[in-house]
């Protein structure tokens, strides 16, 4: 996939530039952008981490900022913007000329010994900035109209918007109450962390009011962007934020550029905003670079820029530290202290580890797991997309006789070959099985529910392309390979194949005296499942409130035809290792705690 625009280019992404038709690709310093500066890199997201290195090592800009500048001005501006971005700082940018002007201003605010310039770096603009990003919720006309005393009459899509900072440094969030929070909005309208996010998020403050418009930079007012205004004076905000006019372009799918634009003239340092001023009094200048991006970079940005993974919350929810067990004496409910940021993830986390120890300790973290499972509920409801993950594989059958957990063993070395994201889930009726599995949907007359369920796999380019692309090849031997829909494309599936029906049954798992579990079979001849998956029966039980824990079954008999009508223990089903499955919530505590990831 071409870079739009660079047809002589050679430049190849895995996630492409999305500038806008008007851009002067002709330009020297995008050309050198896009023919030097890309060189050995695959997305943008690390262009942007090289220059954020250059900005924060070098005492000189150099041509950074040109750069910055000039990929910002062939943004899109981007109306929809619901929901919550993940944002990092690039560098600060000194915005004003003079040391006069900075002293005044430091004089006239905030006192004499202290320097705007390191407030601005040590609040939002520092490696170890404790700004995580911001939420933007659209506002209605009438509230709108209430927040810019009549200005604003809501013509375009507008938000409100707040940042959220990390669990660190809280000492220095924005100095915004809880009362001037509730004075703007209801409390339950107030845009803070939504649940995915209350894993990581500590604290918010700095609301601003976001919609497009033309830019207040005074060299480019043609400019269409997304501006966050901090200015009103019903937003509450302290110095320097009330100064502050955030601008924002889409310059990839996802991925935003932001620059801070600070009001600078000493006539108006001290007054109120007031919108009828002209953007040239106020003399904006552009103090520096960030990005914000949605939950598809959140992967890359952990990886790029690990130290600012996010840090747990004290106030989690909870359902983050509390099992859903069945009721039995050996299944006693427990719950762990997720006040203090230990989770059920972490306990997986922890098997899972004890696992890696080696086979004189194995035994006793699979007996764990297996005790979980055996207490997990059968899940009932299950819809949509699960994010996936590997807890411990385990090598039964003839690998046993290796002496060693080979499979376990292996998977940090595999892992980063795997596009493998997670699964999908369809109720289906048995005409709706029919088409897949032929007359054998049959067997499905009379139980409830039947699913239709796919496993799901990402396109990146990386060590994973080569086997997205040979799982884009897998109907060539009638395998079922299938394309996401739109809402399936939003949770970054780019490919589904390895087809099973799900129902709910009891466990073939000899070791399981029949437990009830939600049972996926890819033993169904019609899908042309490949070896070894063509033996494979997984199992799923829940163990919290949308956290699930799975058992890969295989059979050790690969000779006997697989038929439902025989007895499940002729196939000697063995366990060959544990998954999981996860809601959005779930999946960004394992990511940041890096559990089963690349790194």
């Amino acid at each position: 996939m071409k870079t739009k625009g660079l047809q002589e280019s050679t430049v190849t992404l895995s996630r492409p530039f999305t500038l806008i038709e008007g851009c002067d690709m002709k330009n020297p310093v995008l050309r050198g952008i896009m023919d030097e500066d890309m060189k050995g890199i695959d997305t943008p997201l690390k262009l942007m981490k090289r220059y954020a290195d250059i900005l924060n090592k070098e005492t000189s800009y150099g041509d950074i900022d040109d750069k910055l500048d000039a990929l910002f001005l062939c943004g899109k501006a981007i109306e929809s913007l619901d929901g919550y971005y993940h944002g990092i700082t690039i560098s600060l940018k000194t915005g004003i000329e003079s040391h006069d002007i900075l002293s005044e201003i430091g004089s006239r605010l905030i006192g004499d010994k202290i320097d705007p310039l390191q407030i601005f770096y040590g609040r939002l603009l520092s490696k170890s900035s404790p700004w995580a990003g911001k939420n933007f919720k659209e506002l209605n006309k009438k509230k709108l109209s209430e927040m810019t005393d009549g200005f604003e009459k809501g013509e375009k899509p507008t938000y409100l918007g707040i940042n959220s900072f990390r669990k660190n440094n809280k000492d220095i969030v924005n100095n915004l109450s809880g009362y001037a929070l509730s004075a703007i909005m209801d409390m339950e309208g107030v845009p803070g962390p939504e649940m995915e996010q209350r894993s990581w998020i500590y604290a918010k403050g700095g609301l601003f009011i976001a919609k497009r418009q033309g830019s207040v930079d005074p060299n480019h007012p043609e400019k269409e962007v997304i501006a966050l205004n901090y200015r009103w004076k019903s937003l509450g905000n302290m110095f320097p934020n009330r100064l502050l006019i955030d601008e924002i372009v889409q310059i990839v799918e996802g991925l935003y550029l932001g620059k801070l634009f600070y009001a600078t003239s000493l006539k108006y340092i001290a007054a109120d905003y007031d919108p009828s001023v002209s953007l040239q009094d106020y003399k904006y200048r552009n103090f520096g670079y960030f990005l914000l991006m949605d939950d598809t970079w959140l992967h890359e940005k952990n990886m790029l820029f690990p130290e600012l993974a996010y840090k747990m919350a004290d106030n989690l929810p909870k359902k983050f530290g509390a099992f859903n067990f069945i009721s039995s004496p050996e299944c006693k409910t427990k719950s762990l202290d997720a006040d203090k940021g230990r989770t059920i993830i972490h306990y997986l986390q922890e098997l899972s580890k004890g696992v890696e120890e080696g086979t004189e300790s194995e035994e006793k973290y699979f007996n764990e797991m297996h005790k979980l499972f055996m207490c997990g509920q059968r899940p009932d409801g299950i819809k949509g997309f699960l994010h996936g993950g590997v807890v411990a594989f385990k090598s039964s059958g003839f690998l046993n006789k290796l002496g060693k957990n080979i499979l376990n063993e292996l998977w940090p070395a595999v892992r980063p070959f795997s596009p493998w994201t997670g699964k999908t889930f369809t109720s289906a009726s048995l005409e709706g099985i029919r088409k897949y599995i032929g007359n054998d949907a049959d067997y499905y007359k009379g139980k409830e529910p039947v699913i239709i369920g796919t496993n799901t796999y990402r396109k990146e380019l990386g060590l994973s392309l080569p086997a997205t692309a040979f799982i884009e090849n897998l109907d060539k031997i009638g395998m079922v390979v299938e394309y996401p829909d739109e809402k399936e494309k939003e949770e970054g599936i780019y490919v589904k194949s390895f087809y099973f029906i799900a129902c709910n049954n009891k466990s073939v798992n000899p070791v399981c005296n029949g437990k009830e579990v939600l049972q996926f079979n890819y033993r169904w001849p019609k899908f042309h499942t490949m070896l070894p998956d063509n033996l494979c029966i997984d199992e799923l039980v829940c163990i919290a409130e949308g956290l699930y824990l799975g058992q890969l079954l295989y059979s050790t008999e690969p000779k006997i035809e697989y038929s439902p009508e025989n007895d499940p223990s002729i196939y000697k089903y063995e366990n060959f290792g544990y998954f999981m499955l996860m809601d959005d919530e779930w999946y960004a505590v394992k990511e940041f705690i890096r559990f089963d990831t690349e790194k």
